[in-house]
């Protein structure tokens, strides 16, 4: 068994994990680099090993900095089944096409405005990339053993966003099993929307996000906190501006108000 890490090293996005186990080689994730320029560029980079050599993909769940690479990579000659949640499925149908239109939109804007060092500006990709990719996607209970190449992969509720889990892989190394866990992103318990995270299997190789490891969630009520915080600009007649983008957050907050 080899395990290589191709991103989320040194920074919170890009989540790549690249499996090799039983002749197969899976990766765990598959995420765009965000956030500042020279994290951005990373996505244009030649990919780490030749894609049409990945037998299997694997997403934890949806958040383009776990799956946002996929359409790129079936531009490039990706061949590979993406098995995710059912949930999670869903979702890629709406982020993948979404992020490929701002994507043109971004690159016809440089290029009508000319400050592009590329000429034409091209989106990393399109919308016709989403759509093929999204023919790849393959969706899987949870619970419930599911044959990947030479390994056995479980999805378990990582209570992250709709559909989010955590793998466990079963690799099996001269006759003996070796359980490895990826985290993917993991949430917190009693949220709306979300089931909770599920208790850790055990095993013996543990693969662990650790953006947030040295926080406590806070335990205040989220519907309470949030009425304190809307409710003086309210009383004086005023707007709440909330510039929610995150997939997730953003319905959770449009839930807690309808609620309050």
């Amino acid at each position: 068994m080899k395990l290589s890490f191709l991103g989320a090293a040194g920074t919170v996005t890009g989540s790549k994990f690249l499996l090799e186990s039983a002749g197969s080689k899976i990766l765990v994730d598959c995420g765009m680099f965000q956030g500042l320029k020279e994290l951005r560029l990373l996505n244009w980079e030649r990919f780490p090993i030749e894609v049409k050599e990945i037998d299997a993909v694997l997403l934890t769940h949806a958040h383009l900095d776990h799956s946002g690479l996929v359409p790129r990579l079936v531009k490039y000659g990706l061949r590979a089944p993406v098995y995710c949640s059912t949930p999670t499925g869903d979702l890629l149908d709406i982020l993948w096409r979404d992020a490929a239109r701002i994507q043109e939109e971004d690159a016809d804007y440089a290029n009508r405005r000319s400050f592009s060092k590329h000429h034409p500006a091209r989106p990393l990709f399109d919308e016709e990339d989403a759509m093929r990719a999204l023919r790849h996607v393959k969706r899987v209970p949870f619970g419930r053993p599911t044959g990947i190449g030479g390994v056995h992969a479980t999805l378990f509720h990582a209570g992250h966003i709709l559909g989010s889990a955590f793998v466990e892989i079963t690799c099996r190394e001269d006759s003996t099993d070796h359980r490895i866990v990826f985290s993917g992103d993991l949430g917190r318990t009693s949220m709306p929307l979300h089931s909770d995270p599920e208790p850790l299997p055990a095993c013996d190789t543990l693969v662990i996000e650790s953006t947030y490891g040295d926080r406590l969630h806070p335990s205040d009520d989220l519907g309470e906190a949030l009425r304190r915080a809307v409710e003086p600009t309210l009383a004086e007649g005023g707007t709440v501006l909330i510039p929610a983008f995150a997939v997730a957050r953003a319905q959770v907050i449009t839930l807690l108000l309808q609620q309050l």
